[in-house]
């Protein structure tokens, strides 16, 4: 149990994008600091599409059972962190409230990389994204999530109360500093004041997080439930790894981060850059390869002795090239870590669940090493892989028998011009591969510019639609050794 009384604790913290990473990761370091220090840092958090997780918590009080697994060991908490669930299309005012209330010192946001309303391939907020417009045009009744945090400033700043620590929780690059060019770009948009209000007044944080959380499928609830011995339509699963570090530049009170482990250092970017590259890297191509072999989920994948070999070659050859030392961290145990996480069976993500919205996610785990080793004149045929197997996975998931489910709306453009190109007898040329890397706009022009990289892409995108991966796959591992 949580180890306190939840009740007599009020909140100070407010989350946007509750989901089940949050109630494994930030709720649970914010778990262990109210048990261990007391203090009103409840979260208030916010659901910005639908009632379903509300629905799940609000009959047990917001409790939920997290279940933490190794490859053989188990172990089982209630968190009593959370303390309500808003959601946000029901009652915008009350999350703004929530936000701009005097006792709200920190925020949090895990709203996945689409999240952002970026641009497609950039770091620029999409201005033509119609909830962008939205909320430019109509700041009372915010959609978004620079909406909400946009109408909360300008409450709060009306009420001469101070700002508020903001952390983005997301796996994207400089997480803070993108939110808060986002952020001014739509207040300029608004109200300069505002926007010159909240550069001196809110702590824009970047963040590095890390943990494994799978979908909570009917089976893993109910063997959860069935081990503790009571019904919890909220319960969880995740790995039995945590890891947060949190760039330091409060300006207003936070919870003592420290005394869980949290590490709170003056620049993440070298940990974003170890994590996106290194471990979600090579997480999405054990989903891509893994499904194209026909495996259902990540562990499988990285059980397959080829599979599992390109991409301890993919991090040793290719990747940590392009990252910088870190004193506290030794990169090569780091990526035997990884591949220890990678082979958990207890933690069964699905190779689909980590495939999904790979527009979104690519840019910064495999084109951005990508092209930072072409400048240097280093050929990276592992990491052309990757982009190839994505094609692939996009090409037979729609028009093969394997039918793969592909959850991107990015990837819809490639889809239909797959099919214009698939009634074509040659497929696929050069031609055709430089107009799908270029309309996915995600590839760097600089990327685009490089023969070597496009015909590497060419040969094996054609390889992988007329034979599958493993010969390619032995191919390009004997290559690399």
């Amino acid at each position: 149990m949580p180890g306190y009384n939840p009740a007599e604790l009020g909140c100070g913290i407010v989350h946007i994008g509750i989901g089940n990473f949050h109630r494994a990761h930030q709720a649970v370091y914010v778990d262990e600091i109210l048990r261990r220090c007391g203090g009103d840092w409840r979260i208030t958090a916010v659901s910005l599409r639908n009632p379903d997780m509300r629905d799940r918590m609000q009959s047990q009080n917001c409790l939920y059972t997290l279940c933490e697994r190794s490859a053989d060991t188990e172990s089982m908490r209630v968190v009593g962190a959370v303390a309500k669930v808003l959601v946000a299309p029901e009652s915008p005012a009350a999350v703004v409230e929530a936000l701009a209330a005097e006792s709200t010192r920190v925020v949090t946001a895990t709203v996945t990389e689409k999240g952002y309303c970026l641009k497609p391939g950039g770091r620029a907020l999409d201005l033509a994204h119609p909830d962008i417009e939205h909320d430019i045009r109509h700041p009372a009744t915010p959609k978004t999530l620079h909406g909400f945090l946009l109408a909360a400033c300008r409450l709060r700043r009306a009420r001469g109360l101070p700002g508020f620590n903001l952390l983005s929780c997301d796996n994207l690059p400089d997480n803070g500093a993108l939110l808060r060019d986002c952020l001014l770009t739509a207040a300029r948009l608004q109200d300069s004041g505002l926007a010159r209000w909240m550069e001196q007044h809110i702590g824009f944080c970047s963040t590095m997080v890390d943990c494994m959380v799978p979908a909570t499928s009917e089976a893993i609830a109910e063997g959860i439930q069935g081990r503790a011995g009571y019904r919890d339509t909220a319960c969880l699963l995740s790995e039995n790894f945590r890891q947060w570090v949190i760039e330091d530049n409060f300006v207003a009170p936070s919870p003592d981060w420290r005394s869980v482990g949290v590490s709170v250092v003056a620049d993440v970017a070298p940990y974003e850059r170890m994590k996106l590259r290194l471990l979600n890297g090579s997480h999405s191509a054990l989903a891509f390869f893994g499904a194209l072999q026909g495996y259902t989920y990540i562990y499988e994948a990285a059980a397959d002795p080829q599979i599992r070999n390109f991409v301890r070659l993919l991090m040793q050859r290719e990747v940590l090239p392009t990252l910088q030392p870190l004193p506290d961290v030794d990169l090569e145990r780091y990526c035997n870590t990884l591949l220890a996480r990678f082979s958990n069976p207890s933690v069964p993500y699905t190779c689909q669940q980590v495939a999904s919205d790979s527009t979104q996610k690519l840019p910064q785990r495999i084109l951005a090493p990508a092209l930072e080793q072409v400048e240097r004149g280093r050929e990276i045929p592992l990491l052309s892989a990757v982009v190839a197997a994505w094609i692939a996975y996009i090409f037979l998931g729609s028009f093969s028998q394997q039918c793969f489910p592909l959850n991107d709306a990015g990837a819809q453009q490639l889809v239909d011009m797959l099919k214009r190109q698939k009634a074509q007898k040659a497929f696929p040329t050069q031609d055709h591969v430089t107009a799908l890397l270029t309309h996915a706009g995600i590839v760097p022009a600089r990327l685009l510019r490089s023969e070597s990289f496009t015909s590497t892409i060419r040969e094996q995108l054609e390889r992988l639609v007329v034979g599958g991966g493993e010969k390619l796959l032995k191919e390009l591992t004997e290559k690399t050794r």
